[in-house]
């Protein structure tokens, strides 16, 4: 049974609403996370207190009803107009609070169900579309003692909220069983007042002072990280635990006593500690972690509760080795110059910083320190008594939290940490250093920082660099782009050699090009068979604890997934024949040529070397005109690397002939066999989603149905949108033992995906979820009154300009490419007969495939469902106003239909960032 109980959502006649405001920036941020992340339980701030005493939950539930109507915040939800969210207070909201009777439960066992419903409660998503995002559970553990848990999402709570909270329940609940008046002071503002304000701070003359503060404080600084102990997946995950330490009595004496007498707060004194500790740990120069402030510096706000926290970014330079006392002082001068520009948002910072994106890290921030007094404080409100006690992690924002909360009890220390990054055993002894660090501190103020020992809890095995390593290091380093490098080399007989590169912060390009523009500059100085296998980029290099760089954290990637190819019979002979020399050299020139490349080995993948679907399409014409042979598609898939191509398409005369096709106009090709039971089914565009396999987990398998090499025949040509669809779905091969799938289709493959997701439901198959993209219901544009059809196209029009100018300027595009974007440009082309401005076969007949599916889809009406488990995707190809109108879907998708938005314009979308962000979401939704 669920320990979360959620209410019937009123329809939006039964809301009424009492004012709309604009987000505050915290706000937005957290919606934007959500978005990204729907239902993130890493956005809750989970609450725990015991009550002891006399009590009763009516009385307990009625409190929590007051409380609420007093804040509007609690009663707020999160809309969207034209893209941007805005906040909705409503009058009246649903509210009830679950009680859990554990009362006859053996003793032994009720705590650890207190804890198991704790866990939960604390992970409980939240819809931000729904209002009152706050739940409450009360479970009774005996008559007169029971835990109170607290879930609420960060868009309207924070720590400072729990005091207010705490205030109000026990003052409130306490009137109610003495039959009085609560006294309580009255509320002149609601958040929405405090959100109006920030609105207009952000554009006055004392936000542009921030600014300038900030730049000068940030701009260049490194990104800075604590080595995990496995390597980043390609996109953050939240999974965390947390380790503590209740500390002695006498330890909150000692320190206040260190605070008074260096003249500095206890949270000046603490994060002196912990900076001083990480840059022990790290023996990095500069170290930077964040922090939160209440951000209510007006007393007006001090009662209100809502979410005020800010996180501010903290940077400390080592260049001496000084004592503790005068780091102490001098990193005290570094707290109070941040906090007196504790005003600019976070989002904000982002913004003006600009740094370098990776959707594996958090921008700016990686560790995260707080020291506090619990926010509850332990008092008797008539005949009970709340007490604050520790709460369950919901998810990690960070990947190291560093916590000290300090209760009657004494100081306890904290760290909460991503569980995909970190051992356990690491985490421990960085809490014992922590502690250590405190010691030494505290008994002797006049060491130096490098009197504290560190122990190295990730041995690395010394190895001897060898010069080819050495040389490939010197190189990179004189690039201007690179700001450190590392080369390590696999103990494989392969012994693939890897470089990994942290770029300079300054770094203008986008970073995903990087390895090419490495890769060539390399080429320039080095002999083929002196090139490293890849170049991996990151924000920093890891380093031990001595500050030599961990080359045992750095992991060599696996090759790209290649689709296993049914096993044909060949002679012997047919097996060791190798095609000659001036093939592959001819060969060769043909894919330096279109990838763009100074040269090509052997050993080299076309996808590795920044292949995608345009010149893939590229090098099948230029190698059928050139050869006089027509490699296949899943050719390239199968057999990436030059070498193996060459030999697959040159041996074609002394292999056998492939088995006759099936009638079946479409194909299947195999990207990846997962170790799973669940399946990705993507829809033409094969080169798009080739990279979401190798972006996927290994359990999960990948497909792709196409009509590459279909003969688009009248019998095919009239064809209803239906009997296509079936066809997909036969070509599919769905195996009997197949658990969920997932169906994903780009443009009018989208629509194509939701008629296959119908059939395939009908036939019994479960089709978790269908991601369809840049796809607008069928007859939806045509619905619309003509000036509004041409206003909209006028603006596709200028936005693909504007998109594909900056893409040719910035050199991402060559020019006859750029100009066969236009439809008029691309005619003149044809026209004039300029060398590359054609089509090749290839490319025409996947533009009358495309031509094939939209003449089928204008007479397609999808089925009124309203589908909840579609996910819209919008690239930057379309209006914002396709978010709010659901891309016309209407009745055939739920009403509170997530539209995610890519970078990109289409296809282009589906490029890096894209690809990984659309694994994301199907990682998340399909292997759970």
């Amino acid at each position: 049974m669920s320990t979360v109980e959620s209410t019937p959502a009123k329809s939006e006649e039964e809301l009424e609403i009492v004012g709309e405001f604009p987000c505050t920036q915290t706000q937005l941020r957290c919606w934007i996370l959500n978005q990204l992340n729907p239902g993130n339980p890493a956005l809750n701030v989970a609450v725990r207190w015991e009550i002891r005493g006399t009590f009763k939950a009516s009385t307990i539930e009625a409190a929590f009803r007051k409380v609420i109507q007093r804040h509007e915040v609690l009663r707020t939800r999160f809309i969207e107009k034209d893209g941007q969210p805005f906040q909705q207070a409503v009058e009246k909201t649903d509210f009830k609070m679950v009680v859990i009777d554990l009362r006859n439960m053996p003793p032994e066992q009720r705590e650890k169900r207190i804890s198991s419903i704790g866990e939960e409660t604390a992970r409980a998503p939240f819809d931000l579309s729904r209002p009152g995002l706050f739940h409450v559970t009360l479970l009774m553990a005996e008559n007169d003692r029971g835990f109170l848990l607290i879930t609420a999402h960060q868009s309207c709570f924070d720590g400072w909220s729990i005091r207010v909270l705490g205030r109000e329940v026990g003052e409130i609940a306490a009137a109610i069983d003495h039959g009085r008046t609560p006294a309580l002071p009255d509320i002149e503002l609601q958040y929405g007042d405090y959100a109006l304000w920030q609105e207009e701070y952000l554009s006055s003359y004392g936000f542009e002072t921030e600014k300038a503060f900030w730049r000068e404080r940030l701009t260049g600084a490194p990104y800075f990280e604590v080595p995990p102990d496995r390597p980043r997946g390609a996109v953050k995950t939240s999974h965390g635990d947390i380790i503590s330490s209740l500390l002695p009595l006498s330890f909150g004496d000692r320190m206040d006593a260190a605070a008074r007498k260096n003249r500095v707060s206890l949270y000046s004194y603490g994060a002196a500690i912990m900076s001083a500790m990480l840059h022990r740990l790290t023996n990095a120069p500069t170290v930077l972690f964040g922090s939160q402030v209440a951000g209510r510096e007006d007393t007006d706000l001090e009662n209100l509760i809502g979410v005020f926290i800010n996180n501010l970014v903290f940077r400390y330079d080592f260049t001496n080795d000084v004592s503790f006392a005068e780091h102490i002082r001098s990193a005290n001068e570094t707290l109070e110059a941040v906090l007196n520009h504790q005003r600019m948002p976070f989002n904000k910072l982002v913004e003006l910083v600009n740094p370098i994106r990776d959707p594996s890290r958090n921008p700016l921030i990686s560790i995260n320190f707080n020291l506090q007094k619990a926010f509850l404080e332990d008092h008797r409100y008539g005949d009970f008594e709340l007490i604050s006690a520790p709460s369950q992690s919901p998810g990690v924002l960070y990947d190291l939290s560093f916590m000290m909360i300090g209760r009657p009890s004494g100081w306890r220390m904290n760290i909460e940490y991503n569980t995909d990054l970190f051992h356990k055993s690491t985490i421990e002894a960085l809490l014992k250093l922590w502690q250590d660090t405190y010691e030494i501190a505290l008994s002797n103020p006049d060491a130096l920082l490098s009197s504290l020992v560190v122990p190295d809890c990730r041995p690395v095995t010394s190895k001897p660099r060898d010069a080819h390593a050495a040389q490939l290091e010197q190189i990179l380093r004189t690039h201007p782009s690179v700001g450190d490098v590392a080369v390590v080399a696999e103990a494989r007989p392969a012994r693939r050699v890897a470089a990994f590169v942290a770029p300079v912060p300054t770094l203008s390009e986008p970073i995903d090009r990087l390895p090419a523009v490495l890769m060539q500059y390399l080429a320039t100085q080095l002999p083929p068979d002196a090139m490293p296998s890849g170049i991996s980029i990151l924000l920093s290099l890891p380093r031990t604890s001595g500050g030599a760089i961990d080359h045992a954290s750095l992991h060599l990637r696996d090759p790209l997934p290649t689709a296993p190819a049914a096993p044909q019979p060949m002679p012997a002979e047919s097996r060791v024949r190798k095609p000659d020399t001036d093939k592959i050299e001819t060969l060769a020139s043909l894919w330096s040529k279109i990838l763009g490349v100074q040269s090509v080995r052997p050993e080299d993948d076309f996808f590795a070397l920044g292949g995608h679907s345009l010149l893939a399409l590229r090098l099948l014409s230029s190698i059928r005109e050139r050869f006089d042979v027509k490699p296949t598609l899943e050719l390239l898939f199968k057999e990436p690397t030059l070498e193996k191509f060459a030999a697959a398409i040159f041996e074609t005369s002394e292999a056998p002939t492939t088995a006759e096709a099936t009638p079946n106009s479409w194909e299947l090709i195999t990207c990846k066999r997962g170790s799973g039971h669940s399946a990705v089914y993507t829809f033409n565009h094969p080169f798009l989603f080739y990279r979401l396999a190798n972006e996927l987990p290994d359990t999960l398998s990948v497909h792709n149905i196409n009509m590459f090499n279909a003969k688009l025949d009248s019998e095919l040509a009239q064809m209803s949108l239906e009997q296509i669809a079936k066809l997909a779905i036969d070509a599919m091969q769905i195996p009997p033992d197949t658990g969920s799938v997932a169906i994903v289709g780009l443009c009018v493959n989208g629509i194509l995906a939701m008629e296959i997701t119908r059939q395939l439901r009908e036939a019994g198959v479960e089709v978790g979820f269908t991601v369809i993209i840049d796809a607008w219901a069928p007859g939806y544009f045509r619905s619309q009154p003509k000036i509004r059809q041409k206003r909209w196209n006028a603006e596709r029009r200028i936005k693909r300009t504007i998109y594909f100018t900056r893409k040719l300027l910035s050199g991402r595009i060559p020019f006859i490419e750029y100009l066969k974007e236009f439809n008029l440009t691309l005619a003149l082309l044809q026209k004039l007969g300029v060398s590359g401005g054609q089509y090749s076969p290839e490319e025409q007949a996947n533009a009358e495939v495309t031509e094939l599916l939209v003449r089928a889809s204008r007479s397609y009406r999808p089925a009124k469902s309203k589908d909840p488990s579609v996910i819209l995707l919008r690239s930057q190809a379309n209006h914002p106003r396709a978010r709010k109108l659901l891309f016309g879907w209407g009745d055939a998708v739920a009403k509170d239909t997530a539209v995610l938005d890519l970078k990109g314009w289409h296809e282009d979308s589906l490029s890096n960032d894209g690809i990984r962000e659309l694994a994301a979401i199907v990682s998340r939704k399909l292997d759970g």
